[in-house]
């Protein structure tokens, strides 16, 4: 049946207990709200834990894969080492090569072309002179020693001695001797009248002739130098004096002269150097 009027909460509990419930809640209530932060601090304690031991994890993997990597590489360098030290004879004997080569080039390039500077001698060279001596060389040492004019200039020279019919054909030598390929200055030491009486030398007429090659009579006896003063063999040339320079002038070989018609000559050699 329906109840009708004010519906009031009545509280059944006695009078000595009803406060004594409301303090017990309030410390429960209390004791919950004080003990409730520890479960997350050790949640916390638990991750650092477990990040810490992940990352140490982590960092020895790396190390041994580092370690891993520089064994091979190791390995890899020693195996290359290996190879370096079998093919090294190889490496010795192609720099040995290159630097003999080297060296035939620049004593190409330092050397003198005698043979070019000789032959266009022999082209200019009257055929009314005769030749007594010839001397070649690369450096003043030749003249140095005696005072002469080839020991003037520091440079290839080529110096000429023998003799003509009169000093206008010594004059004509000298003009084409400025006719040969690198010559820069043709220069006269001497050119002496010197006599040969016939009647007065002894031996035979074949002797005679010999011992003057331009037969007998007043003749010039010359020395005529040829300098060669733009030629490479002059800026490499050894100090004079020196060893090396010595070294480097060759040894003298005799060499034909031109001989006058009705006369018979001798070639003598003279310290010097031809090709």
């Amino acid at each position: 049946m329906p109840i009708s009027g004010d519906v009031r909460a009545v509280n059944l509990l006695p009078p000595d207990l009803r406060g004594a419930s409301k303090t017990t809640a309030e410390l429960s209530v209390a004791s919950e709200a004080s003990g409730g932060a520890g479960p997350f601090v050790v949640l916390g304690v638990l991750a650092a834990c477990v990040a810490g031991v992940a990352g140490f994890v982590l960092a020895g993997n790396t190390v041994k894969q580092r370690q891993a990597e520089l064994a091979d590489v190791t390995a890899r360098q020693q195996a290359i080492a290996g190879r370096v030290a079998a093919l090294k004879p190889y490496a010795d004997f192609d720099a040995k090569a290159k630097s003999r080569v080297q060296t035939v080039r620049d004593i190409a390039d330092s050397r003198f072309d005698w043979q070019t500077a000789l032959v266009d001698l022999s082209r200019v060279i009257p055929a009314n002179v005769t030749l007594k001596g010839l001397t070649g060389d690369v450096s003043a040492d030749t003249g140095a020693s005696d005072g002469s004019l080839r020991g003037a200039i520091a440079a290839p020279a080529i110096t000429l001695q023998g003799c003509a019919p009169d000093q206008t054909d010594v004059a004509r030598l000298m003009a084409r001797l400025h006719g040969v390929d690198g010559v820069t200055r043709v220069s006269l030491s001497k050119s002496d009248n010197v006599k040969v009486d016939s009647t007065s030398a002894t031996g035979t007429e074949a002797q005679r002739r010999n011992a003057a090659p331009c037969g007998t009579g007043a003749h010039p006896n010359f020395e005529i130098v040829a300098f060669f003063e733009h030629a490479s063999a002059a800026v490499s040339a050894p100090p004079a004096g020196s060893s090396a320079a010595a070294a480097a002038t060759p040894t003298a070989t005799p060499t034909p002269t031109a001989t006058p018609s009705g006369t018979s000559a001798t070639t003598t050699s003279s310290q010097g150097a031809t090709p």
